[in-house]
C-alpha cells in the first residue's frame, strides 16, 4: 500500500548505506536512565527506566527534591499533586508475528514512535554540530541528512510489516491496522515538524547554510509526499486558515496516541496507608492528652483532703482543669505529629503493585512492589547572597522517596521488553496564583548610549534533583524549573 508515495519519501535524501544502517541501529538504543522536561504550563515530569532483570529480582531507589518558595504552597498533602503512572520499554525494533494480535500489533506501532523519537534527537544532535562545527568534518547534505533518511525508512518498514493485511483477518485486526498507518502518518508528521524547526534555528556560515537549505527542502518534499499519501487513504487532512479542521486533527492525533500508548501500561495498584496511620494516631494522640489533662486532676483529688479546704482545693482543682484543658488540642496534635513520624519511618505511606493488564496476560502477575513516602516541610537555609552572614530563607521543601523491586517476568523478557518505565508528573498550578506577577523596570543601556527603563516579568527558579539507585549504579539529574504566574516556562541545566 502506498509504494509510490513511499518510493518518493525514499527518495528525499541520499546518504551513504552505512551512515542511514547505524542511525537505524541508533533508533532502537535505551534513553538515559533519568529524565527531565516540562510536561505541560503547570506539571513538570520525570522519568525513571529500571532494568527488567532476568535471573532474579532487583531492587532499587528513587529520590526526588524540589524547593519552592515557602510562602507560595499552601497544600499540605504533596500527594494531592503528585501523579505516577508505569508502563513498559521494548522492545527495540519492529518485528512482525505470524501469531498476529490486536495487542501485538499496538506494541509494534508504539515501537514506531519511540524510534521515531530517537531518529529526531539524533537530527538536533546533528544540526547543532553543524552550527557549533565543534569537532566534526561536515559532509554536506549528507550528514545532515542521515536521521531523517532513517525515519523514513522506519516508517516505510513499519508499514510494511505492520499494515500489509493477511488473507481470512478479522474486522478487528484490518482495523487495527488501518489505525496504525494512521498513527504512523501524525507520528512521521510530529517528527518532520520538529526537524523544520530545528533546521530554521539553526546558525551557520555559507557552506552549512547551503546544506541546510538542502536538508529544508528534503523536509518539504517528505511532507508533500506524507499529505498525498493520507489524502489517497482518506485519513483526515487540515487545510490551511480551517481552525475547526486543525482542531479536530489534534483531537485525532491525541486519541491515537491514548488508543496506542495504553498497552505499554501496568496496571497500578495503590493503598494509601497514611489515611489509616493517621486514623489511629488521632485515637493515640487523643488517648495522650486525655491522660495528661487528667493526670493531675487525681492527683489532687488523691493526695488533698477535699472536705478540709474546700475553697482553695477547688480553685486549684479548676484551675488546673482549665489549663489542661488549654492544652489538650496542642498535646493531641503535637503527639499525632510524633506518632506519625515514627510509623511512617518504619512502615511507608504508599504501598504501590504493578501488574501485567489482563489483556495481555490473564495471570496479572505483580511485576513490581514498591513503598512510596511524600512530605513537604518548610526550613530556613542561608541566603545563597551572603551564606556567612546569618541571613536565611526560608524555602517549603518537597521530598519524594520510592523504594521498590523489579521482578523478573520470563515472558515480558522474550517479547522483547528489558525496562520498566516509572512516569512521575508534579502538579505546580498550586503556587502559580501565589506568584507575583507584576512587570518590573530594568534600566537598559540602548545603542545610541542611551539609558531607558525596560518592563522585564518576574520569574522565579525552583530547583529539582532526581536520582536512581539501582544494581550498584547511581544516576542523577538536576535542573531548574522557571516559571512565572503564566505557567512553567523551561527547564534549565542546574
Amino acid at each position: 500500500m502506498g509504494q509510490d508515495a513511499s518510493r518518493s519519501m525514499a527518495e528525499t535524501t541520499q546518504v551513504p548505506g552505512d551512515a542511514t544502517e547505524a542511525a537505524l541501529a541508533g533508533t532502537g538504543s535505551d534513553a538515559a536512565a533519568v529524565g527531565l522536561r516540562i510536561h505541560d504550563a503547570s506539571r513538570v515530569e520525570w522519568t525513571v527506566a529500571v532494568p527488567l532483570p532476568e535471573p532474579r529480582p532487583l531492587g532499587y531507589e528513587i529520590e526526588v527534591e524540589l524547593e519552592v518558595p515557602a510562602g507560595a504552597m499552601a497544600s499540605e498533602a504533596p500527594w494531592d499533586q503528585l501523579q505516577v503512572f508505569t508502563r513498559l520499554d521494548g522492545p527495540t525494533s519492529i518485528v512482525s508475528s505470524d501469531d498476529v494480535t490486536i495487542d501485538s500489533l499496538r506494541r509494534g506501532a508504539v515501537t514506531l514512535t519511540r524510534m521515531l523519537a530517537r531518529a529526531k534527537d539524533g537530527f538536533a544532535r546533528h544540526c547543532q554540530s553543524a552550527g557549533e562545527h565543534v569537532g566534526i568534518e561536515l559532509v554536506g547534505q549528507s550528514f545532515l541528512s542521515v536521521w531523517l533518511e532513517a525515519a523514513l525508512r522506519t516508517v516505510r518498514e513499519a508499514r510494511a510489516k505492520l499494515t500489509r493485511s493477511a488473507p481470512q483477518e478479522s474486522p478487528q485486526i484490518a482495523r487495527e491496522r488501518e489505525l496504525i498507518d494512521e498513527y504512523a502518518s501524525v507520528r512521521l508528521f510530529d517528527m518532520l515538524a520538529d526537524a523544520d524547526r530545528v533546521v530554521r534555528e539553526t546558525p551557520g556560515n555559507a557552506e552549512v547554510q547551503g546544506a541546510l537549505d538542502a536538508v529544508r527542502a528534503n523536509i518539504a518534499k517528505a511532507l508533500r509526499d506524507e499529505m498525498a499519501y493520507r489524502r489517497s487513504h482518506s485519513f483526515l487532512c487540515a487545510e490551511a486558515g480551517a481552525l475547526e479542521e486543525l482542531e479536530r486533527y489534534i483531537a485525532r492525533a491525541a486519541s491515537l496516541k491514548k488508543h496506542f500508548e495504553e498497552v505499554l501500561f501496568l496496571e497500578r495498584e495503590t493503598e494509601q496507608l497514611d489515611e489509616r496511620v493517621q486514623l489511629w494516631t488521632r485515637v493515640g494522640a487523643a488517648l495522650l492528652a486525655g491522660m495528661v489533662a487528667m493526670v493531675p486532676v487525681q492527683l489532687i483529688l488523691s493526695t488533698r483532703a477535699f472536705s478540709r479546704d474546700l475553697g482553695w482545693g477547688l480553685l486549684a482543682l479548676a484551675a488546673i482543669s482549665g489549663g489542661a484543658y488549654a492544652l489538650r488540642e496542642q498535646i493531641k496534635e503535637r503527639g499525632r505529629f510524633w506518632l506519625s513520624a515514627r510509623m511512617i519511618r518504619f512502615h511507608s505511606q504508599r504501598l504501590s503493585r504493578c501488574r501485567v493488564p489482563s489483556t495481555r496476560l490473564s495471570t496479572r502477575d505483580l511485576v513490581v512492589d514498591a513503598r512510596e513516602w511524600c512530605r513537604q516541610t518548610t526550613r530556613s537555609q542561608p541566603d545563597p547572597l551572603n551564606p556567612e552572614g546569618g541571613a536565611s530563607l526560608r524555602v517549603t521543601q518537597i521530598e519524594y522517596l520510592h523504594r521498590g523491586v523489579v521482578r523478573p517476568h520470563v515472558v515480558l523478557y522474550a517479547s522483547g521488553v528489558r525496562r520498566i518505565l516509572h512516569i512521575f508528573r508534579y502538579d505546580l498550578s498550586p503556587l502559580l496564583h501565589r506568584l507575583d506577577d507584576e512587570p518590573k523596570p530594568v534600566p537598559v543601556l540602548e545603542t545610541g548610549g542611551e539609558v531607558a527603563f525596560q518592563a522585564a516579568p518576574r520569574r522565579y527558579r525552583i530547583p529539582i534533583s532526581v536520582g536512581l539507585m539501582v544494581g550498584g549504579e547511581y544516576h542523577e539529574q538536576h535542573a531548574i524549573v522557571v516559571l512565572d504566574r503564566g505557567g512553567l516556562r523551561r527547564l534549565e541545566p542546574a
